[in-house]
């Protein structure tokens, strides 16, 4: 795969950028994280992308910020890169990703056998711990199934690629300072809940990041972007990354849903250099209010009063409370499919 032959020759070039191998996938690919760190920096900014395979674009968008940070001489670029240590994973679903190349061009989900024959793949992004829907077998929610394009799983992490992406966030957490889930397509710049509509207890903090970036699109581009909740602006959806992120590992996490309705998930070259160009100077905006934020005082400030007023030691309990949970989800999912084999037989 091009992108990560690049991943590699950037860390053979330039001595602070490192790859991290952080688990394989079902067909055996490597799940792969850029670090990027000159001087030694706590904070961390963590971007993916590719988690749905179709979402070519925001390959494009990740992989144009690596290479401005570490490629383009310029003042942006030097404020990010002497302050920040990035955690960057262009790939999140690699097996998905390949297939849309020589298979089929609109796939979504993993590759991963499922329960129905004939049927492949989970959608990692409903796969995680908060919020998470099990698809329950002899329900009748064939729009949730194994062959519908929204597959939840039978259980939250059970993917390859969820697994492996929820041990980078949870073992970077106490450093994380921002996250960005980019996807493919709409002009949307949300945030946790995407469950419920729900407003996270720190709505005041993300609402200036949200007016942050509005106005540097404005700027820009002058493209009004809709900001908000994923469940107000877009849609409610269960087990989202965005959502997990946020309770369990950052208060600043946001789902970016780049390009718009006319090209849906195929944009031409010409309209690609322009989102991957805004989405560098809307990034840009938000790590310098970060920067600022971080020097002053008040991003921690706003963390400890805000964030659900829970310390990262109640979330590492509340994340282990909720596996329990699911954990007994899924046993009566076991014992569900038990009855049907019984009355089956």
């Amino acid at each position: 795969m091009f992108i990560n032959r690049e991943l590699y020759r950037l860390a053979d070039k330039y001595e602070y950028v490192t790859v991290e191998v952080y688990g394989k996938t079902h067909e055996g690919r490597e799940l792969l994280a850029l670090h990027i760190n000159k001087e030694d920096k706590d904070e961390i900014v963590f971007l993916n992308s590719l988690i749905h395979a179709r979402e070519w674009v925001v390959g494009c968008v990740t992989m144009n910020i690596i290479h401005r940070i570490l490629e383009y001489d310029t003042e942006d670029a030097k404020l990010l890169l002497n302050n920040f240590h990035f955690i960057i994973i262009p790939v999140v679903n690699p097996d998905g990703y390949e297939y849309t190349h020589f298979k089929n061009r609109m796939w979504r989900k993993n590759r991963e056998p499922t329960l129905e024959p004939g049927c492949y793949g989970v959608d990692v992004n409903r796969n995680f711990l908060y919020g998470f829907k099990p698809f329950v077998v002899g329900s009748g929610d064939s729009e949730n199934g194994p062959c519908s394009e929204t597959y939840h799983g039978t259980k939250p992490l059970m993917t390859k690629e969820s697994i492996g992406l929820n041990l980078m966030l949870f073992k970077n957490r106490h450093n994380m300072r921002y996250y960005i889930d980019y996807h493919t397509f709409g002009n949307y710049w949300t945030n946790a809940y995407g469950a419920h509509g729900w407003a996270p207890k720190n709505e005041k903090q993300l609402g200036r990041y949200r007016e942050n970036v509005e106005k540097s699109f404005m700027d820009s581009l002058g493209v009004k972007w809709k900001t908000g909740g994923v469940f107000n602006v877009i849609y409610e959806c269960h087990g989202i990354l965005v959502d997990h992120v946020h309770y369990y590992i950052t208060p600043i996490a946001f789902t970016v849903e780049v390009g718009n309705s006319h090209d849906e998930f195929t944009a031409p070259d010409s309209r690609i250099d322009t989102f991957v160009i805004s989405q560098w100077l809307a990034l840009v905006s938000q790590l310098k209010l970060l920067h600022s934020d971080i020097k002053s005082g008040q991003y921690m400030q706003d963390r400890i009063k805000n964030w659900r007023r829970t310390s990262m030691e109640k979330r590492t309990v509340l994340f282990k409370r909720e596996e329990k949970r699911q954990s007994y989800i899924q046993s009566l999912y076991k014992r569900t499919l038990k009855l049907i084999d019984n009355n089956a037989g």
